[in-house]
C-alpha cells in the first residue's frame, strides 16, 4: 500500500449510462450526479489515482478529469484526459504555482516585445498542450458498450 489521499474521477453521463455495469463494479467511496457529470470519490486513493476508472477511460477513449489532493511526496493537482484532432491526450496541471510564478515574473523582464510574447505564447502551449474543454457527451455513438 502507498500513500493515501483523496481523488475524484468525473466523466461525462452519457459515457456513464453507456457503461454502467462497468462502472458500477469499480471501488469508490461515493458518487457525485451533477446531472450532466459523474464523479466517483475515494478518500483514500493509492497515490490520488483510481487505476480502474483510468484504464478503462483511456482504453475506450472517454474524457475525463481527475481531481487528487497532495500527498507524501507529491502535490496537488488534476489530470484532463481529451480527444485532441482524434488523438487521446492526457496532461497533468500541478496546483504548485510558485514555480510558474516566478518563471513568468522573468518572462516579463524581457525588454524586446516579439521575443516576451514568443516566451509567454511558448510557456502557455506547455502548460496547456491542448484546450481543456468541457467534458462533453460524443457526437455519435461508435464506442464499445461495457467492454
Amino acid at each position: 500500500m502507498g500513500d493515501r489521499t483523496y481523488c475524484k474521477f468525473t466523466i461525462n453521463k452519457h459515457y456513464y449510462e453507456q457503461n454502467k455495469e462497468v462502472f458500477d463494479k469499480m471501488d469508490s467511496d461515493e458518487t457525485e450526479d451533477d446531472g450532466e457529470e459523474i464523479s466517483f470519490v475515494d478518500y483514500e486513493a493509492n497515490y490520488g489515482s483510481m487505476e480502474s476508472y483510468e484504464s478503462f477511460c483511456q482504453e475506450h477513449q472517454i474524457e475525463y478529469d481527475r481531481r487528487w489532493e497532495a500527498g507524501g511526496d507529491y502535490g496537488a493537482g488534476n489530470e484532463y484526459a481529451r480527444n485532441v484532432n482524434g488523438e487521446f491526450k492526457l496532461h497533468d496541471i500541478y496546483d504548485d504555482g510558485e514555480a510558474v510564478l516566478t518563471e513568468l515574473k522573468s518572462i516579463l523582464n524581457e525588454t524586446d516585445h516579439a521575443k516576451r510574447e514568443a516566451l509567454l505564447n511558448k510557456r502557455i502551449k506547455e502548460l496547456e498542450p491542448f484546450e481543456i474543454t468541457p467534458l462533453k457527451a460524443p457526437q455519435s455513438i461508435d464506442f464499445i458498450k461495457n467492454s
